[in-house]
């Protein structure tokens, strides 16, 4: 399991030109099932990136995590960061978890962040998305599981 976790003063996701959802400062998670992904990767997963210290605190130091502010939670599906790219011109993705079992393991990710109390918004599985974000810093992490 990879995820890609961007600080953002905002974002917002939008299918077929229409505003789908959106959030306000927070993170936006960008998460890639692969197909070696079981659900006790999910909770990993999920347990690092909720108390991983991404967040500023009072004296402007990353030093707090999404457990400790109420910050907004946007979750993007994307299979792309599985992409092979380290030989030739074309991307590989024989990484990537099958679509059918990749949902499965997708929204366990999403229902375990339903469970605490930061607003939480996502994108629609397997849909073509566009999504507009304010990186916030510019801070970027990338997570493996």
């Amino acid at each position: 399991m990879l995820a890609t976790v961007q600080r953002v003063s905002s974002a917002e996701i939008h299918i077929n030109g229409l505003k789908h959802a959106s959030i306000n400062q927070g993170v936006v998670i960008f998460i890639c099932i692969e197909s070696s992904d079981v659900s006790k990767n999910v909770i990993k997963m999920k347990n690092k990136i909720y108390s991983f210290s991404i967040l500023e605190d009072d004296s402007r130091t990353m030093s707090t995590s999404l457990k400790n502010l109420n910050e907004d939670i946007m979750i993007v599906s994307q299979f792309t960061l599985a992409a092979i790219t380290s030989k030739g011109t074309k991307p590989s993705f024989h990484k990537s978890a099958k679509p059918e079992d990749a949902k499965l393991l997708y929204y366990e990710f999403v229902n375990e962040f339903k469970k605490e109390t930061n607003k939480l918004v996502e994108g629609v599985f397997g849909e073509s998305m566009d999504i507009k974000l304010t990186n916030k810093g510019p801070i970027t992490f990338n997570f493996k599981v």
